[in-house]
């Protein structure tokens, strides 16, 4: 049964999980563009933000890019183009198939996702000291659970 049954419609919505998700993830990325900007480096964008934590360090094909996010090949097209002209991507061709692209870190993209994983870690401090760092451990664990049900 869900945890909404019985609640009036608007308190509903305000507590339903998808919106709890989507405004958890608005905090975050709001605190993680607040970070990357207080480096002085390249200004996080929305483009890097819904990006880069989808392309493995090795390289990742476009169209992978495209399912791992849920946004269109043409989308992934401009926002790679727009990461390639920031210095932090770089495409080359795939070497399993010639007719794909991998899109992959410049060295700067590298330095870059480092400084980005400094300032996640200081976010999940944060975090840490809001709601205590037990409950954290549950909302990662619980969160593994849902993003990855087969185990990773």
């Amino acid at each position: 049964m869900s945890q909404n049954a019985g609640k009036s419609f608007d308190e509903s919505r305000a507590l339903g999980i998808g919106r709890l998700l989507l405004l958890a993830r608005r905090d975050f990325m709001v605190r993680l563009a607040r970070r990357m900007s207080d480096g002085g480096g390249v200004p996080m964008t929305r483009s890097s933000g819904a990006l880069l934590p989808y392309i493995d360090v090795d390289g990742t094909r476009s169209t992978v890019l495209a399912q791992r996010t849920g946004i269109s090949k043409q989308a992934i097209a401009r926002s790679v183009k727009e990461l390639e002209e920031a210095g932090l991507l770089r495409r080359k061709v795939d070497a399993e198939d010639g007719r794909a692209f991998l899109v992959g870190f410049t060295d700067k993209g590298l330095r870059y996702l480092k400084e980005m994983h400094l300032a996640i870690d200081a976010i999940e401090r944060e975090y840490d000291q809001l709601v205590g760092a037990d409950r954290m451990a549950v909302v990662r664990s619980v969160l593994k659970m849902i993003a990855y049900p087969n185990g990773k």
